[in-house]
């Protein structure tokens, strides 16, 4: 036999039985990653079940959380709507308040230089009256002919009754005798005080009103003359 084909043989056998060790080795190697695989994979199978179990509870909590968040940002959103509101109403009453405070300034401030005025005009009518002779009006003429209440209505001449009768008396008092208003009891003595039938005691308050003296003797002459006709008639 051939040495060299002995030989070629030879090799043939050697590198077979090379190559069936080496695939021995690969088929138990493969085995054993797989094994580890297998367990790898039956360790990752907890773990990701954990991980997906942590992250749902996560996701819930930052939901709860988005939605607490943003029910949080509404009602702040209601409250600085509503504390604006409350503001902008707040300077309109201040304004109003200050326009009221102006307007009651500039009142008193106008009633102060009316009262200077009536009463600068009041002290120039005394001084007018004390310096010049009173001329005779139509009062006077009404006097002198003994015809003074014809020309004054039925409340007028009950006031004169009552201020002949029962003497000086305030404002409130002949009102509730007379059962007038208060307003018509104010017209009625002052229309008297200005015709001259009635005096105003002014040296205190409530002003107290008196029978003219003049209208006063007036009357007693007029009841003195009515008296005497009448004996003269049963005469």
């Amino acid at each position: 036999m051939d040495p060299l084909l002995l030989t070629m043989e030879f090799l043939a056998v050697a590198v077979l039985v090379f190559v069936v060790v080496v695939a021995k080795e690969a088929v138990r190697g493969l085995r054993q990653s797989r094994q580890a695989l297998m367990e790898s994979a039956s360790l990752i199978g907890p773990i990701v079940t954990a991980l997906a179990t942590r992250i749902e509870s996560s996701e819930s909590v930052v939901k709860q959380m988005r939605t607490e968040l943003q029910s949080h940002g509404e009602r702040a959103a209601e409250v600085e709507s509503h504390q604006a509101s409350l503001e902008s109403a707040h300077l309109r009453l201040l304004q109003h308040l200050q326009d009221l405070l102006s307007n009651d300034r500039r009142l008193i401030s106008e009633l102060e230089r009316l009262k200077l005025r009536l009463t600068s005009t009041a002290s120039q009518t005394q001084r007018i009256r004390a310096a010049s002779p009173r001329v005779p009006t139509t009062f006077d003429a009404a006097v002198e002919e003994q015809d003074i209440l014809s020309p004054l209505t039925e409340t007028e001449r009950q006031t004169i009754d009552l201020l002949g009768g029962e003497g000086p008396k305030t404002a409130p008092e002949l009102g509730k005798r007379l059962k007038k208003s208060r307003e018509h009891t104010a017209r009625l003595l002052k229309n008297l005080y200005m015709e001259g039938y009635i005096d105003r005691e002014s040296n205190r308050a409530p002003y107290r009103y008196k029978l003219n003296e003049k209208v006063r003797s007036a009357l007693e002459r007029s009841d003195g003359t009515a008296v005497t006709a009448k004996q003269m008639g049963k005469s």
